[in-house]
């Protein structure tokens, strides 16, 4: 009788054990898990600026939060509107702000990143439409580890989100390099 107590608690432990990793397998809990790489990066407020027809680039602004514990990387975007999609930053160089193209923009863990006029932005480069007020552009987002994300840009008017510095930074006058 001893034996077969011993036996069941060894049985019952060896259940307990196997239990959570069949849990961790079933599609439910893969869905979960989807779910959840989903929410730990979300972008919001995307926009672009109208230019005049004649504009070679535009450029897209947006917010990045990351909830993960992890940092990501936005590593490309694209879309259908430009020849050619960019990720660029504003760098000092003396009293001299210059536009430089960066491989991908970090996220960091539990963080949030603005990609606003004067700092990080996505480039459109070759426009094959003109940006105007009021329509809208499609946008695909790569990162590193949260995957690819689709997104609808507002184009605004000429006057949104300026200031005195940033009038200065005329991106039409951005030629491809």
């Amino acid at each position: 009788m001893r034996f077969t107590s011993i036996a069941a608690s060894i049985f019952a432990l060896a259940i307990t054990a196997v239990l959570p990793v069949y849990a961790e397998q079933t599609p439910q809990a893969a869905a979960q898990s989807a779910e959840q790489q989903e929410k730990t990066i979300t972008v919001n407020d995307a926009w672009s600026r109208e230019l005049p027809p004649t504009a070679p680039v535009g450029a897209v602004f947006l917010h990045i939060e990351n909830h993960s514990a992890l940092p990501d990387r936005l590593i490309s975007a694209n879309s259908s509107i430009a020849e050619v999609t960019e990720l660029h930053a504003h760098i000092h160089e003396g009293d001299v702000m210059r536009m430089v193209k960066v491989e991908a923009i970090d996220i960091p863990a539990h963080s949030q990143l603005t990609l606003e006029p004067g700092g990080y932005h996505i480039m459109l480069i070759d426009l094959q439409k003109p940006l105007v007020a009021g329509e809208q552009l499609p946008l695909t987002l790569q990162f590193e580890q949260a995957g690819t994300f689709d997104l609808i840009v507002e184009i605004k008017n000429s006057d949104a989100g300026t200031s005195a510095e940033q009038q200065h930074m005329d991106h039409a006058e951005h030629s491809h390099h």
